[in-house]
């Protein structure tokens, strides 16, 4: 009876330590996202009005290896002409350079306009820009803004280095935005956004209410 006992308890330990072993070896659990973040791009967007509509084109995003994609040219829009649109993105930065942009109802014209964002830091580089015949600065501080006569709109302005801080904390960068007066929508060009959402802190336990001896049932 005893060795018995002594089999039976020895065959219990080697199932529970098998047990244990395949619960240490099971399946790995899923990777957790790249801290770095995501990235995401794209070269040319209009949102209507007189100088039409066009969704984000190219457009890419990502939050783990980089991801390229580029557009020979942009022909959907008749007020606006841009070539060799080249977007890319990674976790961590992302990066768009629209060349050859020229919108001739504003006068507007560059060679190459560039959005860049890395680590939620970012910034914009025109190169030959020109609006109404006169130069805009290369490395514009972020959220410059420009007064622009559109024929048949009026005036409107336009924002170089356009930076907005989203809601998800991630950090977006617009080369140009092209504004168009009464809300009738906006021309992007060249735009990059990066960052991380931030950790989410675990809600707090409630305070523990204290318990008054006259409420504790009576027994016995």
């Amino acid at each position: 009876m005893h060795a018995f006992t002594r089999l039976t308890a020895a065959g219990l330990l080697a199932a529970g330590l098998t047990a244990g072993a395949a619960a240490a070896t099971g399946p790995a659990l899923a990777a957790p996202p790249d801290p770095a973040g995501s990235g995401s791009a794209f070269g040319l967007a209009s949102s209507g009005g007189p100088l039409g509509a066009v969704p984000p084109v190219p457009a890419v995003s990502s939050d783990a290896g980089p991801a390229r994609r580029s557009l020979l040219n942009e022909d959907r829009l008749k007020a606006v002409r841009a070539s060799a649109l080249n977007v890319a993105a990674a976790p961590a930065n992302a990066r768009s350079n629209v060349a050859d942009l020229a919108v001739p109802t504003a006068k507007l014209k560059a060679g190459a306009v560039t959005a860049t964002c890395r680590d939620a830091q970012g910034g914009a580089h025109l190169t030959r820009a020109t609006v109404a015949g006169k130069r805009l600065d290369a490395t514009p501080p972020p959220n410059t803004t420009v007064p622009v006569d559109v024929e048949g709109v009026g005036r409107t302005s336009l924002v170089l280095n356009k930076q907005q801080r989203l809601p998800n904390g991630r950090l977006a960068v617009t080369a140009m935005q092209l504004n168009l007066p009464g809300g009738k929508g906006a021309l992007r060009v060249a735009s990059a956004t990066c960052g991380r959402e931030p950790a989410q802190r675990p809600a707090e336990a409630p305070a523990p209410k204290p318990v008054r001896h006259h409420d504790l049932p009576v027994t016995g």
